[in-house]
C-alpha cells in the first residue's frame, strides 16, 4: 500500500509515517513507481511495526528507546530487549503505586469537599512529600 493508504490504516499523518521512515522506525520497501522519487509500499508488518511504536510510547519509552529496541530484534537479539522489558515493568509498577496514592488523595479531596458542612471544616487531606524512589508520589 502507499504511504496515504498506510497513514489512514495506521491512524497516523503522512508527516508523522515519513518521519518514521527517515528515522528508521519504519522500513517500507521502494516501488518502482515515482522516478527519481520512488514510492514507498507499506506492508501489514508495517501496520504492526506502527502498534509496537505506540505500545512503547504508551510505556513510556521514548522513540530513540523503541528504535534501539527495534534494532536489536532486527539483529535477531533479545538481551537488551529482555533488560528493557524489565526496567520498563519495574517502573510501570512504581506509577501504579504513585497512582494509587493520587487516587486516594483526590477520593479524599472529594469526600472532604462533599462534607462541606457549616461551622468548622475538617482538615482538607493533605498531598504527601515527594518520596526519592516514588518520584511525585502523595501520601497515602
Amino acid at each position: 500500500m502507499w504511504i496515504a493508504e498506510f497513514s489512514q490504516q495506521a491512524g497516523l499523518s503522512v508527516a508523522t509515517v515519513r518521519f518514521y521512515v527517515r528515522s528508521g522506525l519504519l522500513q517500507p520497501k521502494t516501488g518502482l513507481a515515482g522516478g527519481t522519487r520512488p514510492y514507498l509500499e507499506f506492508s501489514p508488518r508495517d501496520l504492526r511495526l506502527v502498534a509496537a511504536i505506540r505500545a512503547g510510547q504508551a510505556m513510556g519509552m521514548s522513540l530513540a528507546e523503541i528504535q534501539l529496541l527495534m534494532n536489536e530484534r532486527r539483529a535477531g537479539g533479545r538481551g537488551r530487549m529482555l533488560q528493557a522489558m524489565r526496567a520498563r515493568r519495574d517502573r510501570l509498577r512504581q506509577q501504579q503505586k504513585e497512582l494509587a496514592a493520587m487516587l486516594r488523595f483526590v477520593d479524599a479531596k472529594i469526600a472532604w469537599l462533599q462534607a462541606g458542612a457549616p461551622g468548622v471544616p475538617p482538615e482538607p487531606p493533605k498531598i504527601g512529600p515527594r518520596s526519592p524512589e516514588a518520584g511525585r508520589g502523595l501520601r497515602p
